[in-house]
């Protein structure tokens, strides 16, 4: 019966361990987050902004926002993959075409528990993109 409840209670640590430490942020909930509303608005009318901005959300917690560029605006992203190591956090996204092109400025919303050491922010082809200078 012990074995039975050592088991168990490595088979929760395990899960918690598989835990996400990153979400998507549907874009209606943009009301939560007043100054990244600001800054996607932004986005919209200086639509040749393309890259990341990080900001802090509550409890230390992150938002990264990747936008495309009006060049891409037929395109959508999507989160393909966040590793985490103790140099670096790697969040890779990748571009899908977009039935119908309801933004100027493509973007998505990349909510991160932490961020550890230097942020890589790729594509599936691993061209990387640069922070924005975006200042409020």
């Amino acid at each position: 019966m012990r074995f039975r409840w050592v088991w168990l209670f490595v088979i929760m640590l395990l899960l918690a361990g598989c835990q996400s430490s990153y979400w998507v942020l549907e874009k209606d909930r943009l009301d939560e987050v007043t100054d990244i509303k600001i800054y996607v608005n932004d986005l919209q009318m200086h639509d040749d902004v393309k890259g990341y901005q990080v900001f802090t959300i509550s409890e230390g917690k992150k938002m990264v926002v990747v936008s495309l560029g009006s060049s891409e605006k037929d395109k959508k992203l999507e989160v393909l993959d966040v590793k985490f190591t103790p140099k670096e956090t790697i969040v890779t996204v990748k571009r899908k075409y977009a039935s119908k092109a309801n933004e100027t400025n493509p973007y998505i919303l990349i909510g991160l528990d932490k961020i550890e050491g230097d942020l890589i922010v790729q594509d599936e082809s691993r061209d990387r993109f640069e922070e924005t200078d975006y200042q409020q």
